[in-house]
């Protein structure tokens, strides 16, 4: 898509609302379309795997970069009313987006927090005492009741009250005064032996709270809805699935509930080439001690390199898609990425280059790019917030 195909169409807005034009997208060097059909269908496929559960959009670390206000907006417009973030900031962030429903905070909070989580009617995550107490005194502040869902550690070892001791905590939260317990969530490890342990020790703690004690149960996230279907309780925390991208390798999930989701990848990143030069066979490029080029090669530089959050390489074999061919890496620096264009002649300054999506027939998959960066997560929440994102 040529830039000025961008800036005239009137569906193309960044993440913030507004439409992007030449020079915003020029400075950049590189930006993200995200496609609001591909989310519709990954929201439609997660509905028919959770049956009557209902669906919490995680949209922390920026929505794994794919922009937690535009992925927001679009969700909010197909129905959804929960969604949860990292922290109060994030939340705040979304409320002053005009994100409206139930806004859940997954991580810590202090003091500090307490006027951004009244002012943005802000649910939080308690685990531990001293974030009650802190929950109560911003409650009493307000004047208010204040909503909190419990983590519970059922086996993964991060936040969350012991399981064991989990009944006694919330019911001691149930009975102040100033406090509602919403729901009651926890992580699953991603070891499926594991996973069914953890799964029988929420279901426990359920069973031996009071009836009086009416709250949301939640454990899974994507990776949960794709493996371990009981896992599924009141609220699933979708997250990357959304985005049509595999939380897990194949074999760790199962495959005929994937099938079921046919999820669609809805983020395609680009950035352009700046120059293409032709570089003399023993001649090196890029930094530091590189071997020598065995011949001559078309070289293009492209205006994207690990600033902008790119994280191919050659040591990973990656490739870019450029006029439909396959482009490998050659060497990476700050704001440059260095790709030998010799099989396509047609390689110019201001080419569209495909850093992740789609190109006539060929692909450049998750999978593939998130290699060079240990893992999916890391890969896309590396893009940085500077970078457009696009939803058309």
């Amino acid at each position: 898509m040529a830039y000025g195909l961008i800036v005239r169409n009137r569906h193309s807005l960044t993440s913030d609302g507004t439409t992007p034009t030449v020079s915003e997208i020029k400075q950049y060097g590189g930006w993200l379309e995200l496609s609001r059909s591909a989310l519709r269908h990954n929201l439609a496929g997660v509905k028919r795997l959770v049956g009557g559960a209902q669906l919490m959009a995680v949209v922390k670390a920026n929505a794994y970069g794919a922009g937690a206000t535009g992925m927001a907006r679009v969700l909010q417009d197909e129905g959804v009313t929960r969604f949860a973030v990292a922290t109060v900031a994030e939340g705040a962030a979304l409320r002053e987006a005009g994100i409206a429903g139930d806004i859940l905070c997954l991580t810590y909070f202090d003091h500090s927090d307490g006027i951004a989580i009244q002012r943005n009617d802000l649910t939080v995550t308690v685990f531990c005492e001293e974030n009650v107490s802190i929950l109560n005194d911003i409650a009493q502040q307000a004047g208010k009741r204040m909503r909190a869902w419990v983590k519970v550690d059922t086996g993964l070892g991060r936040l969350g009250v012991p399981v064991n001791e989990a009944a006694t905590f919330i019911d001691g939260i149930a009975h102040e005064p100033s406090l509602l317990v919403a729901g009651v969530f926890s992580t699953l490890s991603e070891n499926y032996a594991q996973d069914r342990r953890q799964l029988a020790r929420l279901l426990a703690l359920r069973d031996a709270l009071p009836g009086s004690i009416d709250a949301l149960w939640s454990l899974a996230s994507s990776q949960g809805i794709l493996t371990l279907a009981d896992s599924c309780l009141d609220v699933v925390r979708p997250g990357v699935m959304l985005l049509g991208f595999p939380p897990s390798e194949p074999d760790r999930m199962d495959a005929d509930r994937v099938s079921e989701a046919d999820p669609q990848s809805v983020v395609t990143w680009k950035t352009r080439i700046a120059s293409v030069k032709v570089v003399a066979a023993g001649e090196q490029v890029g930094y530091g001690d590189q071997p020598a080029l065995a011949a001559d090669t078309r070289v293009a530089s492209l205006m994207a390199g690990w600033a902008d959050g790119y994280s191919g390489s050659p040591n990973a074999a990656s490739c870019v898609l450029i006029d439909g061919e396959r482009c490998p890496v050659i060497a990476l620096s700050a704001n440059t990425t260095l790709v030998d264009v010799t099989a396509v002649p047609s390689a110019n300054s201001g080419d569209e280059v495909i850093l992740l999506g789609q190109q006539g027939h060929k692909e450049i998959g998750v999978e593939e790019l998130a290699r060079a960066a240990s893992g999916v997560y890391r890969m896309l929440a590396g893009i940085p917030a500077r970078v457009p994102r696009i939803w058309l």
